[in-house]
């Protein structure tokens, strides 16, 4: 298989964290979103990353669909709860998490126009969603103590390491606010598929 993902993107992160925590071997293939021609437009029409080219050529996208497939691909270890109620937990945390790297992006994107041209009412409605979210994330992470050795990182954990890194790489003020998270989230550095898949 070979992942199609940017270094930044933490959309791209998720789904690599999980591939190796997972065990899973798979061939990596960084692209340049702004290359008309760049290697994901041929498996995504969309031109959107990550996207998964399986061994028979097909593609899978996008991250959440991905993660999908890995659990289908490879139930063992598996980073989704199989009981019920853990599961729609985990789910609900991993789509907050997708929440969080949505509006960041949507802010990110917004402060590249410039400054007479920045709407002023979509920068701060961006920054109150993720810091609302972060303040959820910071309580969650607040039970997870102990990872660095863990067996295996679940979903919800995965999707809370990409979503924060990417804030902290892109905004990083907005942490200012969520030390615990912070440590957290540092506390895990000690995980090689966190390391390794640290945006640059």
């Amino acid at each position: 298989m070979r992942l199609y993902a940017t270094q930044t993107s933490p959309y791209a992160r998720k789904v690599r964290i999980a591939l190796l925590e997972k065990n899973i071997p798979c061939a990596l293939e960084w692209v340049d979103l702004r290359a008309a021609d760049h290697g994901a437009l041929e498996h995504n029409p969309l031109g959107k990353i990550p996207v998964l080219v399986r061994n028979d050529g097909s593609a899978v996208y996008d991250s959440a669909v991905i993660i999908q497939y890995l659990e289908i691909l490879h139930p063992e270890p598996a980073i989704i709860p199989h009981d019920p109620e853990a599961r729609i937990e985990t789910l609900r945390i991993e789509a907050l998490a997708g929440g969080i790297m949505d509006t960041t992006v949507a802010w990110v994107l917004e402060q590249r126009h410039s400054k007479d041209c920045q709407d002023a009412g979509v920068l701060q409605r961006a920054r109150n969603k993720v810091l609302a979210a972060l303040a959820v994330l910071q309580e969650e992470a607040c039970a997870w103590q102990d990872l660095a050795a863990a067996p295996v990182l679940n979903l919800a954990q995965i999707a809370t390491i990409a979503a924060v890194g990417y804030v902290d790489l892109r905004a990083p003020d907005f942490l200012l606010q969520f030390p615990d998270l912070t440590t957290w989230m540092h506390s895990l550095h000690q995980r090689s598929a966190i390391s390794a898949t640290a945006p640059q």
